[in-house]
This record gives structure tokens, sequence and C-alpha cells, in this order.
């Protein structure tokens, strides 16, 4: 068998106030150690990352290869879209960034350091997330924390912002702005009523640097799970559950304005062009189809993680629990029956389109 080629795919823009020298301190001594076989690639602009992954696994054929995404959510979205569709392919991640989500079930940052570890890890078969052309391995969405997402590269600008402190700034903005979104969505063919704060395609559990935003979702359970956030509320009264209970707790899901199903497919269609997320790659569309890729990917898991243990041990499953007020009848009372969507959003509803069938 042909020996496993490994690329480390570098991002230089990302990580640039980060002390260690991540490819001259940690990545070449763990190579040269090892004996691997080994090459150093730096991205030269956006998308270049995709062409080379794409370009040398389809050059080296049958030839094992395995690509290091070095840098933060946007180097490991090229990787995975140039590694998808070339069964030699694995990827992995040595994270340079700030946000860092995807590795979260797995282990934390100085677990994916470990260079060696990495080097000797355990390719795993996941499944992925079509989102139209793109591949995701994390998530994808529309609404509020769309927008955001878009706007916090702006935030970024603003000094001594960086990580969560950047989704933060940016979704205080949109909290005044983005809330009220006017989508048509299907999942699995069933009709979803708006309107919505956003909904959320996840093969994982993390996003928007730390948000456990499905909290029971697993990359190999062959599901994706959706998670809807419907506006059913005055601002005011959504303030605190958006900024403690999803942003910080991750206890959303228990509020009966959160519906949270698991499913193959979800298509959104928006009555104007709105911003969808996609691994962290922002842009605007008027409708899209996430849609279940059944073991799509291999992807590389550092010797030293505790994902298979905690698995084995029932401590990582993809077991839904709703509390009591997030079933029905209760969960009609609480999101679909009080007054401000019996009042504020039927009528604006109406307004915005008489002949669309949210109500019956």
């Amino acid at each position: 068998m042909a020996q496993l080629k490994h690329y480390f795919v570098v991002n230089p823009v990302s990580g640039k106030n980060n002390k260690t020298d991540i490819v001259n301190e940690l990545i070449v001594p763990a190579c040269k150690k090892l004996g691997v076989d080994y090459e150093i690639y730096t991205t030269k602009a956006a998308g270049d990352g995709i062409r080379f992954v794409d370009e040398t696994a389809a050059a080296l054929g049958d030839t094992p290869c395995r690509f290091y995404a070095v840098g933060g959510d946007g180097t490991l979205y090229e990787v995975v879209n140039g590694a998808y569709g070339h069964a030699n392919a694995e990827v992995a991640v040595i994270p340079k960034g700030s946000g860092n989500d995807w590795i979260r079930l797995f282990g934390d940052k100085d677990l994916f350091l470990d260079i060696e570890g990495q080097i000797e890890g355990t390719p795993y078969v996941i499944d992925c997330l079509r989102a139209g052309d793109e591949i995701a391995i994390n998530q994808a969405s529309l609404g509020f924390d769309a927008d955001t997402c878009a706007l916090q590269v702006k935030a970024k600008s603003i000094p001594g912002a960086a990580g969560h402190a950047t989704y933060f700034l940016a979704g205080l903005y949109c909290m005044f702005t983005r809330v009220w979104h006017d989508f048509d969505v299907y999942i699995d063919g069933q009709r979803i009523k708006g309107p919505f704060i956003q909904v959320v395609a996840a093969n994982s559990r993390w996003y928007g640097s730390g948000i456990k935003v499905a909290p029971f979702a697993m990359p190999d359970d062959h599901a994706l799970d959706f998670v809807v956030m419907r506006r059913t509320a005055s601002w005011p009264a959504m303030f605190l559950p958006l900024m403690v209970n999803w942003q910080v707790k991750g206890d959303h899901t228990k509020f009966g304005w959160t519906e949270y199903y698991r499913g193959k497919q979800m298509t959104v269609k928006a009555r104007k062009p709105s911003q969808t997320n996609v691994d962290g790659e922002c842009h605007a569309v008027e409708e899209l189809t996430f849609e279940l890729i059944e073991d799509g990917l291999t992807f590389v898991i550092p010797r030293d993680s505790k994902y298979f243990e905690q698995k084995d041990s029932g401590e990582l499953n993809n077991t839904i629990k709703k509390a009591a007020r997030n079933r029905f009848p209760l969960k009609q009372l609480t999101a679909e029956y009080n007054p401000f969507n019996l009042f504020v959003n039927r009528g604006l509803l109406r307004i915005l389109d008489a002949d669309r069938n949210y109500l019956k």
C-alpha cells in the first residue's frame, strides 16, 4: 500500500496574533520526527485552498492523502470542499483561528495542536451537509445567525474585538434589526409555519465561536438536526432568551419557540435575498436546500481524543430531549396562541403577502 501523503494547507492570514509559529515550531518538527511524507502549502487567496486540495487529490489517483486545514473555519471550509468527492482524501484540522467550532465535539484546541497525535489519528467516516453547490461538515443556516456571521467580519475591525466578541457585537446589532424573517420552510416535505428568527441545519453541535445551537446533533448518525427558531414574541421578551439561553447556556430548545427536528432535507424560500451561513462562509440567496450526504467525507480524529469512549459510554449520543413546555399542547399556548403571534405576526404576514398560506 502506498505511503500516506500529508499536506498542510496553511492560511497565512488566520491567527496572526498567535504566539506560537504553528508551522515551524509544531508541524515541521513532528513530521521530521515521525518520518512522514509531507508538504506545506500556503494559500494565496480566497478559494485557493479548494483548488489546491481538489487538484492534488485528483492527481494522486488512488494514493491516500491527508489534508490538514491549518487556519480557522474558512480554511476548513476550503479543505472540505476541495477534498469532497475524492475517495483517497482525508481531512484533518490544526486550529489557527479563533472559532474552531467543529473540533469541540472531539476535544479541545490543545488536543488538535498535538501534531504527532494528529498524524497518528484515526480516519473516521462522517456525514456531510450539502447547501446548493457547497459542502459543509458542521452547519448551514439562514436568518439572524447568518446575518450576524456576515456582519462579524466587519466587527473584527473594532479594536480589541476577537473570537466570540465579534459575534456578540454583530449579534447585538442584528438583535435590533434582523429578528423577523419571512421564510417558507419545508423539512422532509413538512411545512413549518413562520415567521422565523433563524433556521439551522446542523451536522454537529457548535457554531458562532462556542454557541451550542444543536445540542443533540452527531456527525455520524445519518441524519441532520434542524433547529427552527420562530418569532413568537416581542423583541424585549426575546432578547434575554436569545442572549443567555441560546448564546451562552445552549438550552434554548426548552422554549416553545424553538422547534427541533431530525431528518434528511430542509428547503428555505425567502421573500428577498437573505444571508446564508455555510460553515462560516456567507452570501445572499433567495432559496436554498440543505440536504444530508451520508458517509460523505473521512475526518481524522486525534489519537488522544475521548470521542469513541464517550460514544460507547453514552455520554455522547443523539437523543433529543424536549422540555414539557416544548411539547404539545403547551407549545401551542406559548408559541402559536400568544398575543404577539396571533395579532402582530398574522397581521404582518397578511400585509406582506395575502396569497401566502401561513395560516390555516
